[in-house]
């Protein structure tokens, strides 16, 4: 084990704050990670590193320090550069000195990297439901399921082009991510962005609509695109009044039909008909989807979650 060691305990991606965790002989690498030179046990100071930001920072006991900058991925990487300049070594192995037994610790571990704010409860209730618990079939199949809570799924926006796929992604993200555009096949490349769809967060795509065409870069692009829908957890179909469903993907996954531009036209074949101009069902279409991904008596349910990184112990 090297002398001096950190772990970062947020997501790795973009955040407001992430929260490193230093380990070792830990005053010495904070006099010479930041401007200053005493430290306290216990308290929280806000302190410059030189060239990279300004941090919070705090020594809790002689072998456990954290520094909270700026949790942007410049930052990090900055950090990760100066910490290899002082000789202390990035591990994955974040400790929690908070916790009561090691089932908890495990529990703190994966809370610091859960994305969906869902997870968060369910993963405090869970020490005294995993201690002593043996997995079932009935347990390890549900915990799957939760385990979209963690780490966030794939979904693929899927049908024939004008059919609105990219004004209903934009309308899901609250952003322009998507090109909205009348001529098919506007969407030649697989547009992605996180979104948090009634507090399970997942990966959206909006794919190009599969089409012949005998555009090769176009049907490169479809074709990541079809990888990326083999992927995906779930699929939703789009169709509106003027197009029908697309059938003969070669896609084996859940899947639900979205009816768009339901202003103008609503089609009694699809599970629900939205439309992303006025708002019509949008969040009825959220819910949607996270119940077709972590349905509603998966959460409920008082069973023990087997959440990965969770090892049994004789506790």
């Amino acid at each position: 084990m090297p002398k001096n060691t950190w772990s970062l305990l947020t997501p790795p991606n973009m955040g407001a704050i992430a929260i490193i965790q230093i380990v070792g002989d830990v005053q010495p690498v904070l006099c010479k990670l930041t401007n200053r030179s005493t430290w306290k046990h216990g308290n929280l100071y806000l302190v410059d590193i030189d060239g990279i930001d300004e941090v919070l920072a705090v020594q809790i006991d002689d072998r456990l320090a954290q520094v909270m900058p700026h949790g942007g991925v410049h930052i990090l990487r900055k950090l990760t550069e100066r910490f290899e300049e002082l000789d202390v070594v990035e591990i994955d192995e974040p400790q929690f000195p908070e916790a009561g037994d090691s089932i908890e610790a495990q529990m703190l571990a994966v809370l610091a990297v859960a994305d969906s704010p869902l997870a968060v409860e369910l993963l405090l209730s869970q020490p005294a439901k995993l201690l002593g618990a043996s997995c079932s079939q009935t347990d390890a199949t549900r915990s799957q399921t939760l385990n979209h809570l963690i780490t966030p799924p794939k979904v693929v926006l899927l049908g024939s082009p004008n059919t609105g796929k990219s004004t209903l992604m934009n309308a899901l993200t609250k952003q322009d991510t998507s090109i909205v555009h009348d001529l098919p096949g506007a969407t030649r490349d697989a547009v992605g962005a996180r979104i948090n769809c009634g507090g399970l967060v997942l990966d959206l795509f909006d794919l190009p609509g599969f089409r012949d065409s005998e555009d090769a870069i176009e049907q490169e692009a479809i074709s990541i695109a079809k990888n990326i829908a083999k992927e995906a957890t779930l699929t939703i179909l789009i169709a509106d009044a003027e197009h029908d469903w697309l059938t003969k993907t070669g896609i084996d996954t859940t899947s639900i039909k979205v009816a768009t531009k339901a202003d103008c036209h609503k089609r009694d074949d699809a599970d629900i008909c939205v439309s992303a101009h006025t708002g019509e069902n949008m969040q009825q279409l959220a819910v949607i989807i996270r119940d077709a991904i972590v349905p509603a008596e998966v959460l409920q349910d008082e069973g023990p979650w087997f959440f990965p990184g969770y090892s049994p112990t004789e506790e």
